[in-house]
């Protein structure tokens, strides 16, 4: 009998930044450059202060907080294509190629641009979650920054900057902390499925199986920080699974999602080892890091779909999901010059602005256009 073929086993390297892990930022680099130049992902222990365990726990709660708020007053504050910042709705946002999408994603989320507040609807159920989120995200940034310098150990870079990618980024400039829930949604039955259509409110809505989370896409920026659902204080996990990384090899089943033709398997994103209370990041890296390494680093494809346990009959529900996703852009007027591996730049003229590239991705994610 022929002998089924196994999907490959995805593995993701992993980096403690704890100062007591005993490890130097050159040997941290090396395993970071090794991570960021095959699958595209890497795990990132003990990321630093403010984002340990009770920290993310309470980003979490932040944004439940948020997301209790009458449809009304989140839709007061909606996504603005030139800022990154705001509210979106659900299906507001189409991740991945329109002509695949069946409806938009099945999720809804908050986004928090150069403003904190004015990001966020006017009132709001606690006075701290301002501050709370802002903490955060100042958080988020300084470990951006930190895995940035690392950025600059692994790759050569012209004139042997140490500061070459740091330098590029400002904070409460171009960078998102983007707060995101999938709500919970009933499974359809073959009957429920083929009465719905596109246009099908998603509080009508039961999931079929061309629903998706999150079409497969790259991210854009430098570096993107996810945060899933910690355990909770009793160590009871409670992330969702979804997550999937497409990971080329002849045998697989699924079509690249780049058009190439390739083929590959779609592997949910395995859980890192050894997490403590310091807490853990999912770290990829996006398009613009790929161009501007000179593809040194890869820009892996991923989705987030809709589990379909075998023991979930139709009309059950399908849990929810949330996560919390910190974006490291470039400033808008840095250009994405690519470098070799002697740290020149790879190319003279002809190399898009980081604006330029951000305003290009947010108009196809968020655009007005009808789904074909």
């Amino acid at each position: 009998m022929p002998v089924a073929v196994q999907p490959p086993k995805l593995n993701i390297p992993s980096i403690d930044l704890s100062p007591t892990a005993g490890k130097t930022d050159d040997e941290l680099a090396a395993t970071l450059l090794e991570a960021l130049n095959t699958v595209g992902f890497l795990h990132v222990l003990n990321p630093g202060a403010g984002l340990d365990l009770p920290h993310v726990r309470d980003i979490f709660a932040a944004g439940s907080e948020l997301f209790e708020l009458p449809l009304e007053q989140k839709e007061a504050v909606g996504f603005d294509v030139a800022t990154g910042a705001g509210y979106t709705s659900m299906m507001g946002q189409i991740t991945g190629a329109k002509a695949h999408r069946f409806r938009g994603d099945l999720k809804e989320s908050f986004s928090i641009g150069p403003s904190t507040s004015a990001s966020l609807p006017s009132l709001l159920p606690s006075e701290s979650l301002v501050p709370r989120i802002e903490a955060f995200r100042r958080a988020c940034f300084a470990c951006g920054l930190r895995l940035l310098d690392l950025f600059t150990i692994a790759l050569k870079t012209p004139d042997d900057d140490p500061k070459y990618f740091r330098s590029r980024h400002t904070y409460h400039n171009n960078e998102s902390l983007r707060l995101i829930h999938y709500p919970s949604f009933p499974r359809a039955t073959a009957e429920d499925e083929a009465a719905q259509g596109k246009e099908t409110s998603w509080s009508q809505l039961k999931i079929g199986e061309q629903d998706i989370r999150a079409g497969a896409h790259q991210d854009f920026g430098s570096a993107t920080l996810l945060f899933q659902s910690p355990p909770d204080e009793a160590g009871k996990p409670t992330a969702v699974e979804g997550l999937e990384i497409f990971v080329a090899q002849e045998d697989g089943p699924a079509e690249a999602p780049d058009g190439s033709g390739r083929k590959g398997w779609w592997i949910p994103a395995p859980q890192p080892e050894g997490l403590s209370e310091g807490g853990s990041i999912l770290v990829n890296v996006g398009v613009s890091m790929e161009i501007w390494s000179g593809s040194q680093f890869k820009a892996t494809w991923h989705r987030v779909v809709c589990p379909n346990p075998p023991e979930l009959a139709a009309g059950e529900v399908l849990p929810g999901r949330k996560s919390v996703v910190f974006f490291m852009i470039p400033d808008h007027n840095v250009m994405l010059t690519p470098i070799d591996k002697s740290g020149r730049p790879a190319v003279a003229e002809g190399c898009m602005s980081s604006g330029d590239f951000y305003n290009l991705r947010m108009k196809r994610s968020y655009g007005k256009d009808e789904m074909k």
